[in-house]
């Protein structure tokens, strides 16, 4: 158990200084990682090249990362300065101009159905700034996109964390069957729950009114998106959920909010300012190019297999065992560049007009730069640490069992969490289940556990783990133009997170 709490040191360091000193991430994540490189280095030992690799490897994740925030926001600076964003701000408004049910429509069925055709971070890269630009503080747009993207985690990017993070365990089919359809209920369930804690924060600091008299249309918000998401998982797969939950869970939202149904003092919208349509619709078609394109890349298997084959190779160093490859057509960035040269092409974008947009657009990623190098290169040596000369688990592994070995008898109560360190540490829900999986399965197996259930639990923790995960708090905070400020972020979403891990736990002990 030393090697535990050793290996909790980063972490611990990273939560006091974000959270009860209030430090910036661009101070807090160097600290972190120095930790950890000192951790591996003398307790670890880990040799120089398997350190220089993690640091190529976080290389090649920095460059991915920063270039889906970087062309998500360009194309967004490039809609605002030609003026088409505000036509479609003003084509929702016509909707609602509800702050609650703009943070329903999109921190909650935008970002369901984007994660559930792209992932990788991105829904929240999308949705925060729109939040701000649509009258949003940036705190609360972040945290809200944040928080609104773990329902859909789960299932997202065509069921990745399933088919991928569940991956060369040697699970049986009707047990991954089981482990999705208990995944999808439970989390399914505890949307309504999410839902409701996005209408509290969206309302903080007005009338407790305000936050009273919304509740029932954000139970229905959730419920627009959990049952869809459940049906879809039991009778489909893990495939579509996430997609066919969010598409609806939009479309009910802004049919609601139109009629004015379970909005107290709202009836529905009256004509009000007349909108251009055909500058409405042409602002739509870069955000339909990359949809469409996301979908169809994502279900035609044969496009999927071809996209993904296109890969750009940096082989490990000498001796270790990983790698790190671009998949530049299949990575989410390239989905945002359609969309951007398709607003290019479309608004005849002048030099000018671009080299506002990108200067407005490196204002705001400058300091997320430097908090993602930081963190990526933590993420990368916890990941590369099973090549020690110590004879040592990797660092992700200590921890896993350490929280096993700590719990025990209870451990159903508390195996969500488990996931939620994976993607805590990791920002991926993905990763976290091939961290996790084999310990969790082992430990289902010693403790005389459900199987299908401890990996439910795996499933729902990594899927809310990703709203404290620094590295997506990061992308979010840099999209969104909000600086210094991750430890408030992290002091609203851990509280969702302890809710629904805490929740899942006791649901599956009665399952």
């Amino acid at each position: 158990m030393t090697l535990f709490w050793v290996t909790l040191v980063p972490f611990a360091l990273l939560f006091v200084l974000l959270v009860f000193l209030r430090r910036p991430a661009y101070e807090a994540a160097p600290l972190a990682w120095l930790a950890t490189l000192l951790i591996g280095l003398f307790v670890w030992q880990l040799p120089g090249m398997v350190v220089a690799t993690s640091l190529a490897n976080a290389g090649v994740v920095f460059l991915e990362v920063m270039l889906i925030i970087t062309v998500a926001l360009l194309m967004l600076n490039v809609l605002i300065r030609t003026g088409h964003l505000d036509a479609i701000q003003c084509a929702i408004a016509r909707v609602s101009d509800d702050r609650r049910v703009l943070a329903m429509l999109l921190g909650w069925g935008l970002v369901g159905f984007v994660e559930g055709i792209a992932g990788f971070g991105t829904p929240a890269v999308l949705a925060a700034p729109l939040l701000v630009y649509f009258g949003l503080p940036p705190l609360k747009a972040v945290a809200i996109a944040l928080i609104g993207n773990s329902t859909a985690v789960p299932f997202g990017a065509a069921g990745t964390p399933v088919v991928i993070g569940f991956a060369g365990v040697g699970l049986d089919e009707a047990t991954v069957e089981q482990a999705v359809f208990q995944t999808a209920a439970i989390h399914g369930a505890l949307g309504v729950f999410i839902t409701v804690f996005i209408a509290w924060v969206a309302t903080l600091g007005e009338e407790k009114g305000r936050f009273r008299e919304f509740i029932p249309f954000a139970v229905f918000s959730g419920l627009a998106f959990g049952v869809p998401y459940f049906l879809v998982a039991w009778l489909v797969g893990p495939e579509l959920p996430a997609i066919i939950g969010g598409a609806s869970a939009m479309a009910l939202i802004a049919w609601a909010a139109h009629i004015g149904w379970l909005l107290p003092g709202h009836g529905g919208r009256e004509a009000g300012e007349a909108v251009d349509l055909r500058r409405v619709v042409r602002g739509l078609v870069p955000f339909a190019v990359m949809v469409v394109a996301l979908i169809l890349s994502r279900t035609v298997d044969p496009l999927r297999e071809w996209l993904a084959g296109v890969e750009i190779g940096f082989g490990a160093l000498p001796g270790v065992a990983p790698d790190q490859t671009l998949q530049p057509l299949f990575t989410p960035y390239f989905y945002f560049f359609l969309a951007l040269l398709t607003a290019m092409f479309l608004f005849r974008v002048d030099r000018a007009t671009l080299g506002g947009a990108a200067v407005a657009t490196w204002q705001r990623v400058r300091i997320a730069a430097i908090v993602l190098v930081f963190i990526i290169s933590l993420t990368q040596l916890l990941l590369i640490s099973a090549d020690n000369g110590a004879g040592l688990p990797s660092m992700p592994q200590v921890l896993g069992q350490g929280l096993a070995e700590l719990l025990g008898g209870g451990f159903v109560l508390f195996s969500a969490f488990v996931g939620a360190l994976g993607s805590f540490m990791t920002g991926s829900a993905t990763v976290s289940n091939l961290l996790f999986t084999g310990l969790q399965v082992d430990t289902a197996e010693a403790l005389a556990l459900a199987l299908p259930s401890i990996l439910a639990l795996q499933l729902i923790g990594a899927g809310v783990g990703n709203m404290i995960s620094l590295q997506n708090i990061a992308m979010a905070a840099g999209a969104a133009g909000l600086e210094a400020r991750e430890g408030q972020v992290i002091r609203e979403t851990i509280i969702p997170v302890l809710v629904v891990c805490t929740s899942a736990g006791l649901l599956m002990l009665v399952w």
